[in-house]
């Protein structure tokens, strides 16, 4: 290892130490280094896809409220099929038959894997296989328990089917259903399958938010949803289908699933689609840090090229660039940000440009003042007897004295930069695609939930903990750097 790496290495960790010994410094470092660590290991702390996994219903309050008296009609997520896809023969011990003795004798229920079709592969499925030659109809279920004294907020049903010996002569009629054991049956599906060798699911999608199944329901025009109709008690259920065949036919079922959306979940609960708000906020880490972390180096860069070359070359040069950067700080900020934003695009990659571009001028100003009381030191005026070049001087002997203001105003242009981003995103000119913490409370406010205290008080919490984080650390390099600041403390 060469003399100056080893001088470099041994530089930074001598600095290391010095922030350690620091209060503010040490308190700094461990909240960044703890949103750090949040936004590098968001998949491993959570399991879910910030957008797009729905994992409970929509506004859901936080799981852990139904442990106050407040909590009680709040209900959990139910899932009735732990197999739903069939992947083992066991999956088909799941399922209860029911027919009547004629009926019995002609039906076969077994386990058929790896069934292929013209629009699609199963990976395995439940086949009843009936050999009547007169109709009959057989029926499966499963029975599961719904235990929360409230109702869930909707529930989404599946169930794809597979015909073959189905025609229009001999049609197999497919009945889906919820019974309300010892009550009530609900059909959500009713058809009759005249086509053979395609997988069919039903249309439109078995969602009790979606109107036809309402209507379908006869509960469209009340003020409960079918899945507060439905469990509106704590009982036992089944889930199944009723198969009614006119002669001989087969049928595979697969994705038999029926999913209740509960009213609470996780440590957050969910937002208007029924994402967790927890994902996010951890996903939201990465977007955050990375934008204050890029724009900020990009401000602090364009400031730095232009403080030095303005400083060191004097004359027209640095009268030029100092009237520019005038004219940049006398404009409206936000204004300009705004105008920028739409006619460049809402992308990731824009936002963090313009964000940068436009934080540089302050930086600029205070290099340009520093390096003009340093070119007249006796150590720059020697370099220029010995016949050092410009940008020689520059590079090694005006730059390293002025390094730690580049750290101290990185570390305090961050939180700025970050705000600015949140800022965008609440204004709705943030990038869709991306989730940050700015993100959330631009959902919040289209969705009318900003009354919602656990969806806005924690990515505001996230916001202020990561910039004071910064601000600490700025400080604590000023007071390390600046040996006024140093001895008064």
């Amino acid at each position: 290892m060469s003399s100056t790496k080893y001088r470099r290495l041994n530089g930074a960790a001598r600095l290391l130490r010095t922030l350690t010994r620091n209060r503010m410094a040490l308190i700094g470092l461990v909240l960044l280094i703890g949103s750090v660590f949040v936004a590098v290991a968001a998949p491993l702390l959570t399991p879910y896809d910030p957008k797009s996994s729905i994992v409970a219903g929509a506004r859901a309050a936080p799981g852990w409220m139904r442990s106050f008296p407040d909590g009680y009609y709040l209900s959990g997520d139910v899932t009735a099929v732990e197999d739903p896809l069939f992947n083992s023969p066991q999956a088909v011990q799941a399922w209860t038959l029911n027919a009547s003795s004629t009926a019995v004798s002609n039906t076969i229920v077994s386990y058929s894997p790896g069934v292929s079709s013209s629009n699609r592969t199963s990976k395995g499925s439940l086949q009843v296989n009936y050999g009547g030659t007169s109709a009959g109809s057989v029926t499966l279920f499963k029975t599961f328990n719904y235990p929360y004294n409230g109702p869930p907020d909707s529930f989404i049903a599946s169930m794809s089917v597979l015909a073959s010996g189905a025609s229009t002569l001999n049609p197999v009629n497919v009945k889906i259903f919820i019974n309300r054991i010892g009550d009530q049956s609900f059909n959500l599906w009713d058809q009759n399958v005249t086509e053979s060798g395609v997988w069919l699911a039903p249309q439109p999608a078995l969602d009790s938010r979606v109107t036809q199944l309402q209507q379908h329901l006869h509960v469209g025009s009340t003020t409960f949803g079918p899945a507060q109709v439905i469990f509106s008690a704590i009982q036992e259920y089944s889930y199944g289908v009723q198969l009614t065949f006119s002669g001989p036919a087969k049928i595979n079922l697969d994705n038999t699933q029926l999913l209740l959306l509960g009213t609470a979940f996780g440590v957050m609960g969910t937002d208007n689609q029924g994402a967790d708000l927890f994902t996010q906020l951890l996903y939201g880490a990465r977007i955050s840090l990375f934008v204050g972390l890029l724009s900020a180096a990009i401000g602090i860069g364009l400031g730095l090229i232009i403080g030095l070359i303005a400083g060191f070359i004097g004359g027209i040069g640095d009268e030029v660039l100092m009237r520019f950067t005038d004219m940049m700080l006398v404009i409206p900020t936000l204004p300009l940000l705004l105008v920028l934003i739409t006619v460049l695009g809402t992308s990731l990659i824009n936002i963090i440009i313009i964000i940068g571009f436009l934080g540089w001028m302050g930086f600029a100003r205070i290099v340009r003042s520093q390096v003009l009381t340093l070119k007249e030191r006796p150590f720059v005026e020697a370099a220029k007897a010995v016949g050092a070049g410009r940008w020689r001087i520059i590079s090694r002997h005006v730059f390293p004295n002025i390094v730690s203001l580049t750290y101290v105003n990185l570390a305090l242009t961050v939180p700025a930069a970050i705000l600015t981003e949140s800022a965008l995103e609440f204004l709705g000119l943030g990038d869709p695609s991306v989730v940050s913490w700015g993100n959330m409370f631009q959902h919040a406010e289209i969705s009318g939930s900003l009354s919602i205290w656990w969806w806005v008080l924690p990515p505001g919490i996230a916001i202020a903990l990561v910039s004071l984080s910064f601000v600490l650390i700025g400080y604590a390099l000023d007071e390390i750097f600046n040996p006024r600041l140093r001895v008064r403390r």
